[in-house]
């Protein structure tokens, strides 16, 4: 199994339950991990044959930064659609939005979830 994953990105985005997220916005840090069989780029050394992670890196970017859902879980399941879609060959993706500035009364490093969806 090979995997490609995209770690730790920050964007500011305004996912949220309470008004004031929505209005304001908050950081949101994102994981995606990408499993394929095989990655043929491995082999062929080409981009053609493998996941442009720049390209994908704007994909999840542009979500984030545009998605006004209620649930973090609902915006992982969005980077995760959108994965699929955009790269073929991976079989399963796993995708982990954290929301460190949670409005949550209480001493914490971050509030995640971890999305998993396959083929």
């Amino acid at each position: 199994m090979d995997v490609i994953t995209l770690k730790n990105m920050d964007f500011f985005g305004h996912t949220g339950v309470l008004p004031e997220e929505k209005e304001n916005g908050q950081l949101f840090t994102v994981t995606a991990e990408l499993f394929f069989d095989e990655i043929k780029g491995a082999e062929t050394d080409r981009l053609e044959d493998t996941t442009n992670y720049a390209e994908l890196y704007s994909l999840i970017k542009d979500i984030v930064e545009n998605d006004c859902s209620d649930l973090i879980e609902h915006l992982a399941k969005k980077i995760c659609d959108v994965i699929l879609d955009y790269a073929p060959g991976c079989v399963r993706t796993a995708v982990t939005v954290s929301k460190p500035d949670a409005p949550v009364d209480g001493i914490f490093e971050t509030m995640q979830v971890r999305i998993e969806r396959g083929r």
